[in-house]
């Protein structure tokens, strides 16, 4: 067994590895996939696929700034090109990371085959859409029909076209939900490597849904029967009750590899978790709502500016509802202090009298002012005592409220709202998009009576015209999506909703519509590259041609 296991684990490490951006690479792969897949097995493979599929969400989620930047959840007050979409420029090799999981999804629908276990090959191809869904929907077309055939001496795949690969992709989960529903009795999950949903048949089924619910609308512009597909979608098992789980991980908290990356075992020190700011447009949504998940996900401003010279100096402590505790003293604005009456002159000064800020959209990096923090010495390097920095929370190696997370409940609630206003189902879309928003609330640890304090307020219900529902539908589910940036962005890209594409200093900033290919792909596999870049409107390779779904 511990022979067994050495194998396992070197195996595992080699393939995660290694990139593959290099030709001799593609040449290895080939002699992996022949000499070694065949001896790992598939339920083990279950726990790491699930580790590295949530882990590669969670840290274009959270661990990059790219994303979030791009859907302003998060700006940097330093080294600040993500605030402006800077990454989108060069080209990106998150392709290669999707593929790097691929090998083993592939190698384990396989040997899930072999043994004649329906319900993994279910689970399996799940992951492998949802992979694939990344690549095509971040780069447009890709290798798909062709992928990971290196064991058939395929190195140099070609790209299928989107519009094929969106409707191949729906069809498999068609088969992996029927695989998983049909799978007897004896065909179990093991709990202990089912890091998601702990061996539970049902959870994996609705999850299978809902991501294709999930593609079906990404792509219900491109395809005419998408309506008639969700509706009858609509009918069948999805992550809509209170008691689902969501599809994510639980982080353990005693290593880097099983830990939050924002805690002490992956950041040492506080600096890069000072460089991150709330986005003035993410926080004023909030603020503005009285939304509970403000005090949850931002800490109070450490000095807040007050118009009341009567509070200049009042000290005030704030303790959140997961106990982490901040103390903030207001500053008066001084107009006859020369260098708070020079911020003021700069309109540097946005927000007064509020103990949550955000940084503004488009905001230098090296700016270290933002919100008129003139005592920039004070400050050091990274810090601002005028703008809030991201709670507590998000300082800890493992917590309930973390979680590496791929999809949630309260995503589907929004996709049933958006469909209901759009007509392709029958349900009430104000149901579906209050249940959204609790659901939201109560993955972060909200309680009741304040979820439905929120919900109470006349600015929260929906108009009467269906392009406002779809805003407001829309503006929540981006809200929701915190910490989930990749869909965040793909859906900001589809809906334009919230219109926050001009916020702050970004009116000269045109937004991505994609990411370029990676480098390796001009070089080595040109002729299919080539054939990529020529579907693209306009077919040059860059971050704002269009896809076929933006077409």
């Amino acid at each position: 067994m511990k022979s067994y296991l050495t194998k396992v684990l070197v195996i595992i490490f080699l393939i995660g590895a290694f990139s593959c951006s290099k030709d001799d690479l593609r040449q290895y792969d080939l002699k992996q996939q022949k000499d070694a897949v065949e001896s790992l097995n598939d339920p083990y493979l279950l726990s790491s696929i699930i580790k590295k599929t949530t882990l590669f969400y969670q840290d274009m989620g959270w661990a990059s700034t790219k994303l979030p930047g791009a859907v302003q959840f998060t700006e940097r007050n330093f080294q600040g090109g993500d605030n402006t979409y800077s990454a989108f420029a060069g080209p990106l090799d998150d392709m290669y990371s999707a593929m790097n999981i691929l090998k083993f999804v592939d190698a384990s629908i396989k040997l899930a085959e072999g043994r004649g276990s329906k319900v993994h090959v279910g689970i399996f191809t799940t992951f492998r859409v949802l992979l694939f869904s990344f690549m095509t929907d971040m780069y447009g077309d890709v290798y798909y029909s062709e992928a990971l055939k290196g064991r058939e001496g395929i190195l140099y795949p070609v790209y299928d076209k989107q519009s094929d690969i969106y409707p191949g992709l729906l069809k498999e989960l068609e088969t992996a939900s029927s695989n998983i529903a049909s799978a007897s009795a004896l065909d179990v999950i093991s709990p202990t490597y089912d890091l998601m949903f702990g061996g539970n048949k049902t959870q994996w089924l609705k999850f299978c849904n809902s991501l294709r619910l999930r593609l079906l609308m990404h792509s219900s512009a491109k395809l005419s029967d998408n309506g008639a597909k969700i509706a009858a979608l609509a009918t069948q098992p999805l992550l809509t009750e209170d008691a689902d789980l969501n599809a994510s991980m639980a982080f353990v908290g005693t290593t880097q590899q099983n830990s939050w990356v924002g805690g002490p075992l992956n950041w040492s020190t506080n600096g890069e978790f000072e460089r991150r700011k709330p986005c003035k447009t993410l926080a004023d949504q909030l603020t503005s709502l009285n939304d509970p998940r403000a005090t949850v996900w931002f800490a109070p401003v450490e000095k807040p500016w007050t118009s009341d010279p009567a509070n200049n100096g009042v000290k005030f402590v704030t303790t959140d509802a997961n106990g982490f505790t901040y103390t903030s003293t207001w500053e008066y604005v001084d107009m006859t202090n020369p260098k708070i009456a020079e911020q003021v002159a700069a309109g540097n000064i946005l927000d007064k009298d509020k103990a949550y800020v955000g940084f503004i959209a488009g905001m230098k990096g090296d700016f270290k002012n933002g919100n008129g923090h003139y005592d920039v010495s004070a400050g050091g390097l990274y810090g601002n005592f005028k703008v809030s920095e991201y709670s507590k929370l998000f300082r800890q190696n493992a917590h309930a409220l973390l979680r590496a997370q791929i999809m949630n409940k309260d995503e589907v609630q929004f996709i049933l709202a958006e469909a209901a206003v759009k007509g392709m189902i029958s349900g009430n879309a104000d149901t579906y998009y209050r249940k959204g928003i609790t659901y939201s609330m109560k993955r972060w640890g909200v309680k009741d009576a304040d979820i439905a304090t929120y919900l109470a307020q006349p600015a929260i219900a929906l108009p009467g015209d269906n392009a406002g529902k779809l805003a407001k539908i829309a503006t929540q589910k981006w809200t929701a999506l915190f910490t989930v940036a990749s869909e965040a962005y793909v859906e900001l890209r589809r809906t334009k909703l919230p219109n926050i594409f001009s916020n702050g200093l970004l009116v000269n900033f045109p937004f991505p519509n994609r990411y370029r290919y990676p480098g390796g792909e001009s070089g080595q596999n040109k002729t299919a590259y080539d054939k990529g870049v020529s579907t693209l409107s306009p077919a040059v390779d860059n971050e704002f041609s269009k896809i076929w779904l933006l077409q």
